[in-house]
């Protein structure tokens, strides 16, 4: 003890030689060690192939598949060490993922979700050891490593296209003799069955032979099996039924030989949103890889794919509390977000239309367009530009000066879809000026649902849902027999209530923008809240805070003024009969909301076509919904010189009907020439429901405020 406190500095070489000496001793036999193992292990005979698939050259699409199922390859110790650090950690992660504790959980699946390069390897013990419920979560984390989802295994990879589709046709007869579903029964009959012979539907020992009788091929009756699977699943209770017949595995293998074509995955992707329902089928779809691909789903360009695929997803999640049903889709956000939504914004179509449909960009057309100069310090260039250049380069020039060109920054934007009359007295502003235009930095990229890609850029903490419900104009039209002939008013607008309470809707203030008949039922859903004893039901009213109506028939439509011939031969739905012009039911209907305005104050826009619609094959042309049935009565009214169709599609989010004018107007020059588009950010109608969005959210910020001190 006297002798390491004399000579202190011994103890510490000491210490540090012995430190030295294990960390050599232990790179040693780790060196040793690989060295034995490279020598002993045929890494060769790993690299399996799918034996089956060779047999099959015409299935390309599983090419993919043929990995190494270890991939072995040399590294460097650093790297090594590295690498088995990071997995020891994300090895906690993935366990603490698992929790029952929602927070913990929560927390670990956003920390799993940054982890990226990962060996191949690691990740293919990752996706095993993750539960259901943690690869949920991932797949709405954003951007995460798609290598964590399971992969599917795949059972009917090595069937020919005549077995594929006998099992398909075996998978729909069980589920026809369980449910008794008399449209999967006459499908399968017109389909399968040679000269419509019911008896043979439940016959199981059909031969290929004989059904090559009936089937010219697969790709003309495969779609037809997805199409008639689809209408099955839409109906909520035979969910469980399709899950019992094991169908995910089947609709996997079919996912994987139609990979490319957009109408089958479309058609996919519908089917497991509508099974997403029943939270029972989430471990099952797990295991079948069903999550992994969901999760490239929702990243689709085709947002007839995206939106569902989302919505699969939220409906899966059980950190979740809301269920998004067959007539809600979640639009924003779709996957999981660490701020609070303050706002829902509810879009609601009208007549025929859909969320894929009615909130579509509009396209380019070519329009007239004036450009009004005056005597400022930039005359004599605009003048020249005017002079020397054709329309097109004039508008290039004319860009380029905006953008450059100090003596251009007078010059204003304004925008399109301008209204032609408006009873607001606020001080609008209809042109932006240039100087602020030349710092935009415009996308052109089109969109088939800009209240999904255009609004959560343009206003914060919002959560945008979108209604789709089927309607008809005729009672000709097929309609399933277990479903309800017909939709009235009252009996569409109960339905939808109870479909918002699943998701939450009330909890937070609400502005709905709606289009033609989606108005009236947001109205009479208003009404209806307003008077309701359920507390639940009572705040989607009280918490409205703003309405939009584009072309809502408030006092009916001329259009379903049909004569009773007319009617004999047309045979009108409820929808169109329920539109009559003078009709005493909306007029109740828009009496009692005149009332619940007063009472529950809100913002009212309004926006009026101005013009006529193709509304037949023959090109008639018919002013659906007119100013003095348009107009509510209350809050801000615009007539706008647009379609019924088109007023609700903007034609873009950066360009919209242009012209170039100064402020102060002296000595104007006027040029027509043909349209052409300058980059701005809004367009008058879209700026409009932005400034609403803005204010209810600066009301709600202030109201809790108050509520806080």
């Amino acid at each position: 003890m006297k002798t390491f406190t004399k000579y202190p500095n011994f103890l510490k070489y000491l210490g540090f030689s012995l430190i030295g000496t294990s960390a050599g001793w232990i790179y040693y036999q780790v060196k040793r060690t690989r060295q034995i193992l490279e020598g002993a292990v045929d890494t060769s005979v790993l690299n399996l192939k799918a034996v089956a698939l060779q047999e099959e050259p015409e299935v390309e699409e599983f090419t993919e598949l043929q990995q190494p199922f270890f991939p072995y390859e040399k590294k460097n110790l650093f790297k090594s060490t590295w690498d088995t650090i990071k997995f020891a950690y994300t090895r906690r992660l993935v366990r603490l993922a698992g929790s029952d504790n929602p927070s913990f959980r929560i927390k670990a699946v956003k920390h799993l979700a940054k982890i990226k390069d990962m060996d191949q390897w690691h990740c293919c013990l990752l996706a095993n050891m993750i539960d259901a419920k943690a690869a949920v979560g991932l797949a709405r984390s954003g951007e995460v490593d798609k290598r964590l989802f399971l992969e599917p295994p795949l059972r009917y990879h090595n069937f020919n296209k005549d077995m594929l589709i006998n099992v398909m046709r075996d998978f729909l007869i069980s589920l026809y003799e369980k449910s008794q579903h008399p449209c999967l029964g006459y499908f399968l009959s017109k389909i399968f069955v040679y000269e419509h012979d019911n008896s043979h539907i439940v016959d199981n020992d059909s031969s290929s032979l004989e059904l090559s009788k009936f089937i010219q091929s697969e790709d003309d009756v495969m779609p037809k099996c997805l199409e008639s699977l689809l209408h099955h699943s839409s109906i909520g209770k035979y969910t469980k039924d399709i899950i019992g017949q094991n169908a995910l595995p089947l609709l996997m293998e079919i996912y994987y030989r139609y990979k490319h074509n957009i109408d089958m995955n479309i058609k996919l992707c519908q089917i497991i949103s509508y099974m997403s329902l029943d939270k029972d089928i989430l471990v099952p779809m797990h295991k079948s890889g069903w999550i992994g691909i969901l999760y490239e789903w929702t990243k689709h360009n085709d947002v007839r794919i995206s939106i569902p695929a989302a919505r699969a997803l939220a409906n899966l999640d059980y950190d979740s509390q809301s269920i998004y049903n067959r007539y809600i889709y979640l639009l924003f956000p779709t996957g999981r977000t660490s701020s609070g939504q303050e706002l829902d914004v509810v879009f609601v179509h009208g007549l025929l239309g859909g969320v894929f449909y009615t909130w579509r960009q509009r396209k380019k057309g070519k329009r007239t367009l004036s450009i009004t100069e005056t005597g400022l310090s930039g005359l004599d260039t605009m003048e020249q530009i005017m002079r020397t250049k054709t329309p097109t380069e004039m508008l290039k020039s004319i860009k380029e000066k905006i953008e450059f060109d100090d003596s251009f920054k007078e010059y204003e934007i304004v925008w399109d879809d301008l209204p032609v009359y408006t009873n607001s007295t606020t001080d609008d502003r209809y042109t932006c000026p240039a100087s602020q235009y030349a710092k935009r930095n415009c996308n052109e990229c089109h969109t088939y649902c800009w209240p999904k890609d255009w609004l959560p850029e343009d206003c914060n903490n919002l959560r945008i849902l979108g209604v789709n419900y089927d309607t008809s104009l005729s009672m000709w039209a097929p309609i399933c027999p277990t479903e309800k002939v017909k939709f009235t008013l009252e009996e569409r607008s109960d339905d939808l209530i109870e479909k918002f309470l699943s998701c939450g809707l009330g909890d937070k203030p609400i502005v709905w923008v709606t289009h033609s008949m989606g108005g009236l039922i947001v109205k009479n859903i208003l009404c209806k809240a307003f008077e309701s004893e359920d507390d639940n039901i009572r705040k989607i009213c009280s918490n409205t805070k703003g309405v939009v109506f584009y072309s809502t028939p408030h006092n009916g439509s001329r259009l379903a003024n049909l004569s009773q011939a007319t009617a004999l031969l047309l045979w009108p739905s409820v929808e169109v009969q329920e539109l009559r012009e003078n009709s005493p039911k909306l007029k109740a209907i828009h009496e009692k909301f005149l009332q619940i305005v007063k009472e529950v104050p809100m913002k009212i826009v309004a926006f009026v076509e101005t013009k006529s619609t193709v509304v037949t094959a023959m090109k008639f042309n018919f002013l659906l919904v007119e100013p003095q049935s348009g107009n509510p009565g209350i809050g801000e009214y615009y007539e706008i010189p647009q379609d019924h169709l088109g007023i609700c599609k903007p034609i873009s989010k950066s360009s919209f009907y242009k012209l170039i004018h100064t402020i102060v107007i002296r000595c104007p020059i006027i040029i027509e020439y043909e349209r052409k588009i300058l980059k701005h950010r809004h367009s008058f109608l879209y700026q409009k429901i932005l400034c609403m969005l803005q204010e209810v959210l600066e009301e709600t910020r202030n109201n809790n405020k108050i509520v806080d001190k």
